[in-house]
This record gives structure tokens, C-alpha cells and sequence, in this order.
């Protein structure tokens, strides 16, 4: 992985491709790299693990992109506060978990982190994507397009607002089906 001398923005994209929806995450690192942004630093992986503490560049805006089952359709964008994971093994990790081992690691706070989740509803080995996950990945991808045809600077506050103005959203519909 050649490295970014100077990111604005740190992606990291998991998932496997030979499992249906799940190949989400490396679908959208793909189309990233054919951007050849600069100031984008990709990390695409089958899974966060440990050592991915060491790919996070302290105060730049960390974007993490998976296939998500506790969306429907389409895609949200999440942000993400450090937490403990019990579950924390020498494999894999959620990514609050992974935020929290880069601030024990490190000594420092994490930079400010979010989650692109795209619908998924299938993760069975050898299936191709279904059509929820081909058009929540579409989607995605013209957000994505949109969020990085914006000055690098802007994108963590992008991501940040774009993060906020969704809570309140979903916040709103929750309100009134009830």
C-alpha cells in the first residue's frame, strides 16, 4: 500500500468479495482507487484487525465502508465514538472497538471517525451481490463521488454534517410512526 505523505481523508473498506453483498466494502475501495486521490489513504481488508491501528493517521477523519444488515435499503452514514468490544479477539473488530485500541495504543484520541453502511441482506459464498446491495452500493458511491469532488480539506466536515443531518432524519421518522 503506497501511503498518502499527507491524507485528508482515511478510508477502510472490508469485506469479501466471493460473498455476495458482503464484497460492498472492496467494491467502493476499488472505485476510490481509480481516482487516484492524493490526499485519500484506502486500506481495503476481509476484516478490521488489530494492526490496523497502526493505518490511522492522527486528526484526520477516518471513513469506515461496509455491507450492513441493520440498514434495509440504500446506505447510512454513521458517526462512530470509541468503545470496548468484549469481543475483541486477535482477528477481527468493529470499528468502535478499533477506534478504542488506537486510543489505549496511542495515548491520544482518536480523529473524529464515521460509517458508510450499505444495505445487505445476503453474505452466502460463491451468490453475486443482490439487488439491494447493487443499488444501495450505487448510491453510496454517488455520495461518495459527490463527498470527494469537494475541496479535501471539507471532507470531514462534510462527513460530519452529512452525519448529523441523517440522525435527525431518521430521528424525525421514528417520531411520527409513533
Amino acid at each position: 500500500m503506497a501511503r498518502s505523505a499527507d491524507p485528508s481523508l482515511v478510508v477502510f473498506a472490508w469485506g469479501n468479495l466471493s460473498r455476495a453483498d458482503d464484497g460492498a466494502g472492496p467494491e467502493l475501495a476499488e472505485r476510490l482507487r481509480t481516482l487516484r486521490l492524493d490526499e485519500l489513504l484506502i486500506i481495503e481488508d476481509m476484516q478490521l484487525q488489530i494492526e490496523h491501528t497502526a493505518d490511522i493517521v492522527p486528526d484526520v477523519p477516518i471513513l469506515f465502508i461496509d455491507a450492513s444488515v441493520a440498514i434495509t435499503e440504500g446506505f447510512a452514514l454513521q458517526r462512530l465514538k470509541p468503545r470496548p468490544d468484549a469481543s475483541v479477539t486477535t482477528h477481527a473488530l468493529c470499528p468502535t472497538a478499533l477506534l478504542q485500541l488506537y486510543e489505549t495504543t496511542a495515548r491520544r484520541p482518536s480523529p473524529p471517525a464515521y460509517q458508510l453502511h450499505i444495505a445487505g441482506q445476503s453474505f452466502e459464498l460463491g451468490e453475486e451481490p443482490g439487488e439491494v446491495n447493487a443499488s444501495a452500493t450505487e448510491a453510496a458511491w454517488a455520495y461518495l463521488e459527490d463527498l470527494l469532488a469537494r475541496p479535501p480539506g471539507s471532507w470531514g466536515r462534510v462527513l460530519e454534517c452529512d452525519s448529523v443531518e441523517r440522525l435527525e432524519q431518521a430521528r424525525a421518522v421514528s417520531a411520527t410512526a409513533v
